[in-house]
């Protein structure tokens, strides 16, 4: 049976998560995250075992909007009414070209700017080094670091010997210098045919920030992209990420020329499901906040922005990538039209 984990708060509105385990970390902290971007605090948490016909009638503890996390095969048994499917995990692929010239008009031209200029005032340099001294230097002074800085108690990363072991046996080490000293770290993994270079765990220097703020941290992805072109690597996975546009990491990365797949793992038959339970102003100022990319039954991705006649399309949140689709804007009304004289909480007409 599927615990429902609920966000609920003073204002705005109260979001369920159900289904898979993982979802309820990183699926909840994410709507957690977008959720505080609108302002709206978490007043508290709590959890409730449901049953998947409760779900499916939608009874889902009162909540405003429920995310299903769960095997596709799952969700084709759910009514799908006035909900979105979109993957569970996503990964941002880079295809390499073969010379630094195409690379360059990959990236965005801002990002080009950016990065030249603070190249020519920090003179960074990409160094090699997979020796055990090198990873214990980047697992204890860099990732750890960076990840309890950035993410406090909510930290998710490999342990130390995942990183050796697992990781650093079939990949590489790469560190960013700035006058001698390592400044930026990744550790990456090769495929199998080693055509793709995989982004696995990354930090700066004890975690500061004055490392994002020189623009240390996506230089040493620039210099990684410089590297794999000169090595004629394929493809550089910069990772993963949930589907929603609205993210900083897609952003980010989308700049770097990076296109959307689907993961080269189990999270590949995994989806998340949104169905509004209530057709409220936080409701629609929620999903307008967030468009996301739909997944359909043939896997293929659409940029979804939702709108309505007072709230315009969130287009300024861009979901170019090569070879995407063109975005749909659907408006909410087509969306919470049947939620009207629904109560939810007891799945009965009002």
């Amino acid at each position: 049976m599927p615990v429902i984990s609920s966000l609920a708060g003073n204002d705005g509105l109260s979001i369920g998560y159900a289904g898979l385990p993982v979802g309820r970390t990183n699926i909840l902290q994410l709507l957690e995250h977008q959720r505080t971007q609108l302002g709206w605090a978490t007043a508290g948490r709590t959890c409730t075992t449901a049953r998947w016909s409760d779900v499916a009638a939608g009874d889902c503890a009162g909540t405003d909007l429920l995310v299903v996390g769960a095997e596709e095969r799952v969700l084709r048994g759910l009514p799908a009414q006035g909900s979105v499917t979109a993957p569970f995990r996503l990964h941002l692929v880079v295809d390499v070209p073969p010379s630094q010239e195409e690379l360059a008009r990959q990236i965005s031209k801002r990002e080009r700017w950016q990065f030249r200029r603070d190249q020519r005032e920090h003179q960074w340099v990409l160094e090699e080094d997979s020796s055990p001294e090198a990873l214990g230097f980047f697992y204890d002074r860099m990732h750890v670091p960076t990840m309890r800085n950035r993410h406090g108690d909510r930290s998710r990363t490999e342990r130390r010997d995942v990183a050796r072991h697992a990781v650093l046996r079939h990949g590489t080490l790469f560190f960013l210098s700035q006058a001698g000293t390592r400044v930026a770290g990744a550790l990456c993994h090769w495929s199998k045919d080693r055509r793709t270079l995989t982004t696995r765990l990354l930090g700066v220097l004890d975690g500061r920030d004055e490392h994002y703020r020189s623009g240390a941290f996506k230089a040493l992805y620039h210099h990684l992209l410089r590297w794999a072109c000169e090595q004629r690597v394929a493809r550089v996975d910069l990772f993963g990420t949930e589907a929603y546009i609205s993210k900083g990491i897609f952003q980010w990365k989308r700049r770097l020329g990076a296109h959307p797949e689907w993961p080269p793992n189990h999270f590949a038959t995994k989806r998340v499901r949104l169905y509004p339970r209530r057709d409220t102003p936080a409701v629609r100022d929620f999903l307008v906040a967030n468009p996301l990319l739909r997944s359909d039954a043939s896997d293929r991705l659409t940029p979804v922005y939702y709108a309505d006649d007072e709230r315009p399309p969130r287009l300024d949140l861009s979901a170019r990538c090569p070879g995407l689709a063109e975005p749909e804007i659907v408006h909410l009304d087509t969306v919470l039209g049947h939620l009207a004289g629904f109560e939810p909480s007891r799945g009965t007409p009002r």
